[in-house]
């Protein structure tokens, strides 16, 4: 009952009695004169078996507290949360608590934890004082403590009697269940159910209640929280043990009432499940602190986990089913030992060299998905007999030198005790790992499911990872601005990252910031898992696999939206190149129909100042390379064995998709440029009709590169060598003739250049190839007066019009300035670039 307090600067210090010895961390030494060696002390003493104020002294004597004396006079204050003669210090029970910051660290709180209360010092260190400063009394005296230094968290247990406790029902018995907790503490899940099969079970005759204090680093205020009990869930089977029944013979030798006989049986059977101060552990997990129970539920099968929310000023429950626990009795010789590594709460037990790790942040998610089983490691070295446990992380050799060993956690272990279809995403992205070890293990997990194609688990997965994306503004604009760059991967039509079939992970991976680390980016799903298997899958001509991307994929891409979230631009292409590459014509043309829907109806509602989550298309910055990259799709000609064609009709409609974006996002000329390149001549005709209207006033208008007037006449000659009539040929002609008098009548504008003809008529054109370069020297310069498109444009498609010597092919020439002249076009070897 008897403390004492001296500073850093004692140069002795003796043990008198039963007195604690602290030194003040901090504390000034005392100035002495040179020469002198006398010893100074800052020394105060507290014996709780007169009263809690602290008295200077000096360690050579105590003071002395004679009867009678002012030092034994002291008023109701000051009897505070004391008895005399029966308060006492728990062991280990004074703790030191310093406030303020580094530079200014000039208060030290002195916590003792006794019995009956909780007192509080206040050391001064510029005034050398030290003060009694607060008292929390205690309901029922203290069997135990624990304290978290981190979060300067205490918590103090008290014994009283369960209230769900059967039998008795006289005065007495009523009096203890009134004083007991007779109304039930919020749980919000307990994963427990009774085993209807042990239909004769008690409770036990106690429970402990937890007192909690949590104590400020920059202010002398003490936060309290509701006080909860532990112990309560716990029952005693009253058939199953031979000890109830010898019990029972023994106590019928005396002459009990039969009433009071029954009582003292269920009460020495029932302490046999009170929770003791061994099973209860305090850990700071992820930052908050959390109170663990072990063997509480049943027989012993269980852990109780109670956070104590500080923030909240309230306490969060949950019991976890735990049969490892089933039968052990957890006390000073236990087998069981409690720790925190990595923030995950490990029980190690030597009974079975076995040690379990829980996550708690799984078991207090209201998620369902996720998974919330321990994973068991068989580790019979670390259970060695030699080997003492230190919480939370380290281990004591007690043979030879007595070595101390620091545990971290092995994640590739660790998984291996996994189940492969167990949701533990969200588990790994919280680990203190390397970003790129934590990638890899996830990478590893989905392709497992993967190849064996259990869409059923995946699809679970991805919910539980659109969840918690869904809550990180950072990784929402994060991946809507960085994932332009995946578009040439995303369109599937470049594999040269992919050297290898086995090589699935030679992507250019974008970094994804810091504050991105606890959840699963769009650009991370897209480079770790979507893009290396779809790649994979085509490079090794597995069609099969390709559709099943293909269908995961678009279920990422639909959750996404379900939560109103937009997907990145690389994500939708993805999801258009596969639906191409597997011939989903239906699926491809819904998807297409459904986003235009979308944005017909997001700009109505603009329109009309109405609230929408959705996002039109010139709103995101990749849209027009995007746009621009579905044109390349839509063109490609892809010849492997994953691969199947699309109809016409499908890539008609993904043109015209991409040509409402780019339009819609002032990319008109672009949008010409990519329809001529596709051959929709019409199209392109339309889009400038409406779109673009260049001053016909000025003769030097500039146009855009791929929209001038010989672009026009290239996708005019592609296209006609796709139809099979004469007459569909000259009316394509004719309808692309009108629209250049509008669109850029310079075009047909005469101008003579000089041309290079070769004096040699060759026979063939197999013939003219094999002329030797030195017969250029053979050749004539004339002057031709044409159409500046003729000169642009030297060969007009004469056979695809019945011949030179036709009417029809002789009239589409004078319309677009072409001039006959006796010389083969093959004689033409290169139009001169001036007048």
């Amino acid at each position: 009952r008897i403390a004492t307090v001296e500073g850093e600067n004692a140069t002795v210090s003796r043990s008198i009695g039963r007195r604690h010895s602290f030194h003040g961390k901090g504390l000034p030494a005392a100035t002495k004169p040179e020469g002198d060696h006398s010893t100074n002390y800052d020394h105060w003493t507290i014996d709780l078996s007169y009263h809690a104020n602290p008295v200077a002294s000096k360690p050579e004597q105590l003071p002395y507290f004679r009867a009678g004396s002012a030092r034994n006079s002291f008023g109701k204050k000051d009897e505070e949360g004391i008895i005399p003669g029966s308060t006492s210090i728990i062991g280990g029970g004074v703790l030191w608590s310093a406030r303020g910051n580094q530079d200014d660290n000039t208060h030290l709180d002195l916590i003792v934890v006794t019995t009956t209360s909780v007192i509080v010092y206040n050391m001064n260190i510029a005034k050398k004082q030290l003060v009694k400063t607060q008292v929390f009394p205690h309901d029922d005296l203290a069997a135990s403590f624990w304290y978290e230094s981190m979060t300067r968290t205490l918590v103090i247990g008290s014994y009283k009697s369960n209230a769900s406790q059967s039998g008795g029902s006289d005065d007495d018995e009523h009096q203890k269940s009134q004083a007991s907790f007779s109304t039930p503490f919020p749980i919000d899940e307990i994963e427990y159910q009774q085993d209807e099969s042990n239909k004769s079970t008690s409770f036990p005759s106690a429970v402990m209640a937890m007192k909690t204090l949590f104590f400020s680093e920059d202010s002398p205020m003490v936060e309290t929280l509701p006080t909860f009990a532990v112990g309560t869930l716990r029952e005693v089977a009253a058939q199953e043990e031979d000890e109830g029944h010898e019990l029972t013979l023994s106590l019928e030798s005396f002459d009990f009432p039969p009433t009071k006989l029954e009582k003292i049986q269920q009460k020495e059977h029932s302490e046999s499940a009170v929770v003791l101060p061994t099973e209860i552990f305090l850990v700071n997990l992820y930052g908050s602190v959390y109170c663990v129970e072990l063997g509480s539920l049943g027989s012993g099968q269980g852990v109780g986990l109670t956070k104590l929310d500080r923030e909240a000023g309230c306490i969060h429950v949950r019991h976890q089913k735990f049969e490892a626990l089933k039968g052990h009795k957890i006390d000073v010789e236990s087998t069981i030992s409690v720790g925190v590594l990595d923030n995950l709460l490990c029980i190690f037990s030597k009974k079975d060299d076995t040690t379990y790790f829980l996550d708690v942040a799984d078991i207090f998610s209201d998620d369902q998905r996720v998974f919330r089983e321990s994973i068991e490691r068989f580790e019979p070295d670390i259970h060695d007999e030699n080997l003492s446990f230190l919480a939370p992380q380290y281990f004591l050799d007690t043979s030879g030198q007595g070595l101390l060993y620091r545990v971290v956690l092995s994640l590739p272990l660790l998984l291996q005790s996994a189940p492969p279809t167990a949701c533990i995403i969200p588990f790994l992205l919280r680990r203190n790992a390397p970003k790129a070890t934590i990638r890899s293990h996830i990478m590893g997990r989905f392709s497992t499911l993967i190849e064996t194609r259990d869409m059923s688990s995946l699809r679970k997965w991805i919910g539980v990872i659109v969840d918690q994306y869904s809550k990180s503004d950072v990784a929402l604009k994060f991946d809507f601005e960085s994932t332009v760059t995946l578009l040439s991967k995303s369109s599937l039509i470049s594999l040269g990252d992919v050297k290898d079939a086995d090589d699935i992970t030679a992507m250019d991976h974008i970094m994804v910031p810091a504050s991105c680390g606890k959840v699963l980016t769009q650009t991370e799903m897209l480079q770790m898992i979507l893009l290396p298997r779809a790649m994979l899958a085509i490079k090794k001509g597995d069609p099969r696999t390709l559709r099943f991307i293909s269908s995961l994929s678009v279920h990422y891409f639909v959750e996404l939206e379900r939560r109103f979230m937009t997907p990145s631009v690389a994500l939708q292409c993805l999801v258009v190149a596969l639906l191409w590459r597997t011939g989903e014509n239906a699926e491809l043309t819904s998807f297409l129909s459904a986003r235009q829907s979308q944005w017909t109806i997001t700009r109505r509602r603009r329109q009309m100042n109405l609230p929408t989550a959705n996002r039109m298309y010139f709103d995101n910055p990749g849209a027009i390379p995007y746009a621009e990259t579905l044109f390349l799709i839509a063109k490609e000609e892809f010849v492997d064995k994953a691969s199947v064609h699309c109809a016409p009709s499908t890539a008609r409609q993904l043109i015209s998709y991409a040509t409402i974006i780019l339009v819609g996002c002032g990319a008109t000329s672009l949008a010409v440029k990519h329809l001529l390149s596709a051959g929709q001549l019409n199209d392109a005709i339309n889009v400038c009709s409406k779109k673009i209207r260049p001053n016909k006033g000025v003769e030097d208008t500039i146009f855009a590169e791929g929209t001038k007037s010989k672009d026009f006449f290239h996708a005019a000659i592609s296209n006609a060598r796709k139809q099979s009539s004469v007459s569909e040929r000259c009316k394509s002609f004719y309808h692309l003739y009108c629209f250049l008098q509008q669109w850029d009548s310079s075009a047909f504008t005469l101008d003579s250049r000089k041309i290079r003809l070769s004096r040699r008529r060759a026979s063939n054109e197999h013939n003219y190839r094999r002329r030797s370069f030195l017969a250029a020297e053979d050749s004539d310069t004339i002057v031709v007066e044409q159409s500046v498109l003729a000169h642009e444009c030297p060969r007009f498609p004469d056979e695809l019009f019945g011949g030179k010597d036709s009417a029809c092919c002789q009239k589409l020439r004078a319309m677009f300035g072409y001039r006959s002249h006796p010389y083969s076009p093959d004689q033409i070897r290169r139009s001169s670039s001036f007048r």
